[in-house]
């Protein structure tokens, strides 16, 4: 068993409205860990210029050694949205987007595909 907190993530089930994390502290003591969700969307089909991917939510965690959690992190419709100059407003993008859940940036450890 490594020595510290070092978390393992078990699964991720990713709704419209949330994503629900469970990791587990494999290490030789209690720990906290931070959970990132970023979204990656579908490339565009009409040209509109998006990030690759943009951090959607994020929430800690806690667990003694060998423990194993669940965290819901929500998504917030905004996260789904991109601004509208010539509205001047946030517009709502539906389609594919891949919600990927992550120690940071770069450490993704899961990844689903969510339709909205």
């Amino acid at each position: 068993m490594p020595a510290g907190p070092y978390w393992e993530y078990q699964s991720l089930e990713a709704t419209p409205a949330t994503a629900k994390v469970r990791v587990r502290n494999s290490g030789s003591r209690p720990g906290r860990e931070t959970v990132q969700i970023y979204l990656a969307p579908a490339p565009a089909e009409d040209g509109e210029q998006r990030p690759r991917r943009w951090l959607a939510g994020f929430a800690s965690v806690t667990a003694a050694p060998g423990e194993s959690v669940e965290v819901e992190i929500p998504l917030p419709r905004r996260a789904f949205e991109i601004w509208d100059e010539e509205g001047g407003s946030w517009s709502f993008v539906s389609g594919s987007y891949e919600v990927q859940a992550s120690h940071c940036l770069d450490d993704r450890r899961l990844a689903a595909t969510l339709e909205v």
